[in-house]
């Protein structure tokens, strides 16, 4: 039988602190005249989402809020990549005969 274990998320200060390094020492592409959205996003929004990963989003803030939630993790077997350990959250709608959701990332 796989365990379902409790999970608390908690991104090592390392990591955050390379994560702020790779933000800085990104060097940014040269943007074609007028392409709009023709060959992804736009140059001036991936620079303002950087600037704000940088300055001012809260990581801390997000993984508190993140814990409030029930969080748990299991070992799952997945064909050619081994057993990767997944991450869910498990929360019960409090609506009687309610429809189940799952959203997955990757």
């Amino acid at each position: 039988m796989t365990s379902i274990e409790p999970f608390n998320l908690a991104v090592p200060d390392a990591q955050l602190e390379r994560l702020s390094q790779k933000l800085s020492n990104t060097n940014f592409p040269d943007e074609l005249d007028e392409a709009g959205w023709d060959y992804g996003a736009p140059l001036a929004d991936i620079k303002r989402l950087t600037q704000y990963w940088q300055e001012k989003y809260d990581w801390r803030k997000a993984e508190a809020e993140i814990n409030k939630l029930p969080n748990y993790k299991t070992p799952i077997d997945v064909d050619g990549f081994g057993t990767l350990d997944i991450h869910f959250i498990h929360q019960k709608s409090p609506v009687n005969g309610a429809i189940p959701l799952l959203f997955a990332h990757g």
